[in-house]
């Protein structure tokens, strides 16, 4: 079987859309704001001797606190809108690299900002 560029990012956003689009129809009647918080803890597992992470979306009624590493989304009902604040869990590296490794150019890249202070570096 061969691996494909791109093919386990597409499955993960896959199967992460599909637990948020769940939430939201879950909570399709609310009329106050929540919000949907993507991360990731470490469990007791291992595979091959690794820890593992486990990743985590859940729905919260009060915002949580910005951490490195944790995607939040406030979700409005009242005007259908998701507005997303990502927290990168470190500095983000050059794209242009993956190329010397095989990767092909492409414009799918999304750049975000933060809220937490220092936590990484835009260029």
């Amino acid at each position: 079987m061969v691996q494909l560029t791109g093919e386990t990012r597409d499955a993960i956003i896959e199967d992460d859309n599909k637990m948020i689009q769940a939430i939201v129809a879950a909570n399709r009647s609310r009329r106050d704001k929540y919000w949907i918080v993507v991360f990731a803890k470490p469990s007791d597992r291992r595979v091959e001797g690794k820890p593992v992470m486990i990743k985590h979306i859940k729905a919260y009624g009060v915002k949580p606190m910005a951490q490195v590493g944790m995607i939040v989304g406030e979700v409005d009902n009242t005007i259908g809108e998701i507005s997303w604040e990502v927290n990168m869990p470190d500095r983000p590296f050059d794209e242009s690299k993956l190329i010397t490794l095989g990767g092909k150019a492409c414009d799918e890249i999304v750049r975000d900002t933060t809220s937490i202070a220092s936590s990484y570096v835009t260029q």
